[in-house]
């Protein structure tokens, strides 16, 4: 009896060293350096014109920056893929709410989203030509498609997913069913609807670059087309890492923007 009244309540769990995060970093920045020193070394045994080498790239980014074509082919890719993905997102996660939540509403679309889901974006850009002409209508809508689905399906399991005990406590206790909605199975839901959100992110910028390079004349899928039509290989190469750094920068703005907005459901990574 006495040696259990010695156990402590607690248990605390070591913290960690204090030069934990400067250890993370520094493997990332290992393994970037290797990655880079591998690029050098096959670059060298291939010719520019297929596989340019990082100083030739790191050439091609400083020129098309410094003649503004980088920057105007960044901010008008931006613009597609942020009106797509935000529209996108709106009209999916109410509907995937209610889809998830109401039996009669989910057996209503989801014939629907199960078949559209797997017809690919570019399938639709003729269409998309035809509807909203050659200008941006056309590429926003490829996008809003895009993300559509994949923000609707991960919001419905989730709302779906929900725990109905602390829904029926709530309405046993006088909430009313819009009460319940937005303060028990809304929150509950937040966790897919971010993980939707950020994946939609992903394939938005997939479904620019394709759209870019069939019907746009700006644009850094344009860019990087237009780049292979006169083989200017180091430009492609440009224009494929701005895209990379392009989905760090906005994934990076995402997760910081839901942090302070939900910092009860934090995205793990």
């Amino acid at each position: 009896m006495d040696a259990i009244e010695q156990v402590p309540a607690t248990v605390e769990l070591p913290k960690a060293p204090r030069g934990w995060r400067v250890g993370r970093y520094g493997i990332t920045l290992l393994a970037l350096l290797m990655a880079l020193a591998l690029w050098t070394l096959v670059s060298a045994f291939s010719s520019p014109f297929f596989f340019p080498s990082p100083l030739a790239v790191g050439k091609a980014l400083v020129e098309l920056t410094a003649n503004g074509t980088l920057p105007h082919a960044v901010g008008i890719s931006y613009f597609r893929i942020l009106v797509g993905w935000a529209v996108g997102c709106a009209a999916a996660i109410p509907l995937a709410l209610a889809a998830g939540r109401i039996g009669f509403v989910r057996q209503l679309v989801e014939p629907f989203f199960n078949f559209f889901r797997f017809v690919p974006p570019i399938a639709f850009l003729g269409v998309a030509i035809l509807w909203f002409g050659i200008g941006e209508g056309s590429k926003v809508a490829i996008i809003i498609y895009t993300s559509l689905f994949t923000v609707f399906m991960n919001t419905m399991a989730g709302a779906a997913a929900v725990d109905e005990t602390p829904s029926r406590a709530a309405l046993c206790l006088g909430a009313t069913r819009r009460q319940v909605l937005w303060r028990v199975v809304l929150p509950a839901t937040v966790p897919a609807i971010l993980v939707g959100m950020r994946v939609g992110m992903g394939f938005s910028f997939m479904s620019v670059v394709a759209a870019e390079m069939i019907a746009a004349n700006e644009g850094v899928g344009f860019m990087i087309y237009n780049a292979r039509l006169f083989l200017k290989t180091a430009n492609a190469f440009a224009g494929i890492l701005t895209l990379g750094l392009m989905g760090l920068v906005a994934d990076l703005a995402f997760r910081l923007i839901a942090r302070k907005l939900f910092p009860k459901h934090a995205l793990p990574f």
